[in-house]
């Protein structure tokens, strides 16, 4: 079964995701990338990956507001990683803006 979870937006803006799937289990090879959009205060199951390329090596967000464009890229370097376990090991992804960065958490629901 390919991978799934819960994207939501409490930005305030509307986003653009990338998701960067994994190939196994190993963080140094590459499944390709999924990428969605995701209004303001929306929230949305997404499938990625196939059987066997379940687990993320990284997420990039980008926010249109303002006249400008700010974003923010994550990328697993080391398998069992903080980040690593933050992706892979929960089914709910939150994303939040506070002053001038996002902020990405994650949880089980």
């Amino acid at each position: 079964m390919a991978g799934s979870k819960l994207f939501v937006n409490n930005t305030g803006k509307d986003l653009q995701v990338t998701l960067f799937i994994r190939a196994s289990d190993n963080p140094a090879n590459s499944a390709g990338t999924q990428a969605f959009r995701l209004g303001s205060s929306q929230q949305n199951w997404i499938t990625y990956g196939t059987d066997q390329n379940i687990y993320l090596n990284g997420i990039s967000l980008v926010g249109y507001f303002n006249g400008q464009v700010t974003g923010t890229q994550d990328f697993v370097i080391n398998r069992g990683s903080s980040l690593d376990n933050e992706l892979n090991m929960n089914n709910r992804v939150e994303f939040r803006y506070g002053g001038d960065s996002f902020q990405i958490s994650t949880n089980n629901t």
